[in-house]
């Protein structure tokens, strides 16, 4: 008893520091003269997290099931919130297009290492950003959270928190939108994620989504 416990007491320092770090890119702190964007540290935080508590799991492979993963794509309803997902993208890049193109600069700013010039250098930064954030944040920071408070609170919580972590300053309408659809997409890969309970499935409909983003953005 003392050790679940303590382990229930590593996690919420854990998810508080994730937090905590998440709202970090709202202080507008700088080095050198360059944003200082502490809030991507809070997906260092998440892996660690998670390969740390993960005898708190049922099992040694839950969340991270790479067995299963081919199976559940089959899920209709994962089917749907892939596709779902993949729709929001393509209606909310054509609405950027005609209503907002100041927030595609604002989107090559904030994710400076998206070059097309480099290729496999890009994919290579996807699938990491992606997993690793999947891991931090599904895996750990939502699959604990979720123990702790009803699945819907968890994942508005995970999400906000998620979206925040990608704050980078601008004008008020166009942060706002940016954060707007982090948020929706991180709902969407919250529910991959509740349904299949496998972060592989979550990561690839991240990868995805940000591929579809990149070839539509910056080519």
């Amino acid at each position: 008893m003392k050790n679940l416990t303590g382990a229930k007491k590593a996690v919420m320092i854990l998810a508080a520091i994730m937090t905590v770090l998440s709202f970090t890119n709202l202080l507008g702190l700088r080095m050198n003269g360059e944003p200082l964007k502490l809030a991507g540290l809070s997906v260092f935080v998440g892996i660690a997290a998670y390969f740390a508590t993960r005898k708190t799991n049922e099992t040694r492979t839950e969340g991270l099931d790479i067995k299963g993963f081919i199976g559940q794509l089959k899920d209709k309803k994962v089917i749907l919130l892939f596709a779902l997902l993949l729709m929001i993208t393509v209606v909310s890049f054509g609405a950027e297009k005609l209503w907002m193109p100041e927030y595609i600069e604002h989107l090559r700013a904030r994710t400076g290492f998206l070059d097309f010039a480099d290729l496999p250098k890009l994919l290579l930064e996807l699938v990491v950003f992606a997993l690793g954030e999947e891991i931090a944040w599904r895996a750990f920071f939502q699959k604990q959270t979720s123990k702790m408070m009803p699945f819907v609170p968890s994942l508005i919580l995970t999400s906000a928190l998620f979206a925040l972590g990608h704050f980078s300053a601008g004008s008020a309408g166009v942060v706002l939108y940016d954060l707007l659809f982090v948020f929706i997409d991180s709902v969407i890969y919250g529910l991959i994620f509740k349904r299949t309970d496998n972060v592989w499935c979550s990561f690839l409909a991240h990868f995805l989504a940000n591929l579809l983003s990149s070839v539509l953005y910056f080519l």
